[in-house]
């Protein structure tokens, strides 16, 4: 046998098999084993689908290969593959990343304007992939040694603290607008203090704030406001705060100067940014029925299609229609409290009776449904079955921080009033931010 095998190799005669049988089959040994290394390497990369055929060992990559970076925004009428075959990316890659990603999300549906990265090796092979599902998350497929791998990350941004101070004028849209901030500051700081101001009836032109809020950048470019961390209101004379902070289990609320948190059993107001029509009144004058009636409610004037928001937690007692009042919708809240919302021109989605809702959760739309002369949201409260007045119910501030939370918020709070203290609303319009402490946020 070994014979026939050195003969086989042509070394016949010329080389004594004989006298070095054991260098022989050390040798015959050592061929064997790599061949079937090879051939073990080659099932492997025949089962991986999902990689492309490399040449090199991943981890010699960076090292070794200059790699290619592009960015660029979803266009208008761009699918996936036209982004992808733009960087002369073959199909065969771009149905790897459908495939890859289709377990946590449909990278097919790109939306016009977001954002996409990608890296490529001199030869066209794809290394990495981003693109931002919305402002928080973005899907990233990276090549590994075991194939394209997926993972769902939250978008990085540039955070910078600034204070802002401003005054009221003719409404907190009007004045955070002269600062050159946006809509959705105003919203975040009217949801803020909503179970303390109605901000339909009760801001005065001598009202102002103070407010510390997380601006988000990327690229240098602002892209959204982040948390506001504490907030001073001055309404008709009287101050409210509030201090974001979280408890030693982990849940972050707003809280006022004591450590009380800000929540209470119900909004001020079940509307944003309307203006009350018409007031609770035992004898006020109906239009269409030419008479004197008792209006045990609250109207707020707002356009159709407006949304409305559940002022409390609570269940669904009654959601049709109700004579008069159009398309109505009843909430039981803690047994002795129960909201009324009438007039809507729709319910919200999934919107009936023995369901459970959220307090600010939408519920359904103004409208004029019913015997109405506008569009209006006319909203009663009852407390254990008499209808009260809305725009006098007091709830009491709830419980405070337990006293293991206690001093961590106080600190805070005592630094946040100190930074508070140190702006104050310009005579003039103009914008009063103070850059603070740039991080970066992940």
């Amino acid at each position: 046998m070994w014979k026939r095998l050195v003969q086989t190799f042509t070394l016949k005669n010329s080389w004594n098999y004989k006298e070095n049988k054991t260098l022989l089959f050390i040798n015959v040994i050592m061929v064997s084993l790599a061949l079937y290394g090879g051939i073990v390497q080659f099932i492997k990369k025949g089962e991986l689908s999902l990689s492309p055929q490399l040449s090199l060992d991943m981890q010699t990559i960076p090292a070794l290969m200059p790699v290619e970076k592009f960015e660029g925004q979803i266009q208008k009428n761009t699918k996936l593959s036209d982004v992808l075959t733009s960087y002369n990316l073959s199909p065969d890659m771009i149905q790897q990343l459908v495939i890859v990603t289709k377990p946590i999300c449909n990278i097919k549906s790109l939306i016009v304007g977001n954002r996409f990265e990608l890296e490529k090796l001199p030869d066209g092979t794809l290394k990495t992939f981003s693109y931002n599902i919305d402002s928080d998350q973005c899907v990233r497929v990276t090549l590994t040694r075991e194939g394209y791998k997926a993972e769902m990350r939250p978008v990085g941004y540039d955070a910078k603290t600034e204070l802002i101070a401003g005054s009221i004028e003719t409404s907190l849209f009007r004045s955070l607008e002269d600062l050159h901030e946006g809509d959705q500051l105003a919203l975040e700081l009217a949801e803020i203090f909503s179970y303390d101001i109605d901000f339909h009836s009760e801001l005065r032109p001598s009202d102002s704030y103070k407010l510390a809020v997380e601006k988000l950048y990327r690229n240098g470019s602002f892209v959204k406001y982040g948390k506001i961390l504490a907030a001073e209101f001055n309404n008709n004379g009287k101050l409210y705060s509030a201090f974001y902070f979280k408890d030693a289990s982990g849940r972050g609320e707003y809280y006022d100067a004591q450590g009380r948190a800000l929540k209470r059993e119900l909004l001020k107001s079940p509307i944003k940014f309307s203006h009350i029509s018409s007031t609770f009144s035992r004898s006020r004058f109906h239009p269409l029925l030419n008479s004197y009636r008792p209006h045990l409610a609250v109207d707020y004037s707002a356009a159709i299609g407006t949304p409305v928001y559940a002022a409390g937690n609570g269940r669904v007692q009654f959601a049709n229609w109700k004579s008069g009042f159009g398309k109505f919708i009843e909430i039981n809240h803690s047994g002795e409290l129960n909201t009324m919302y009438g007039h809507l021109s729709r319910f919200a989605t999934g919107i009936r009776p023995g369901v459970t809702v959220k307090q600010g959760q939408v519920i359904g739309y103004v409208g004029m449904t019913g015997m109405a002369t506008g569009p209006h949201l006319d909203y009663r409260i009852a407390r254990r079955g008499r209808l009260i007045n809305p725009l006098s119910v007091k709830f009491q501030p709830s419980a405070p921080l337990k006293s293991e939370s206690l001093q961590s918020f106080e600190t805070k709070r005592d630094f946040w009033e100190k930074e508070l203290a140190g702006v104050n609303p310009p005579p003039v319009i103009q914008q009063a931010s103070l850059g603070r402490r740039a991080r970066r946020v992940h």
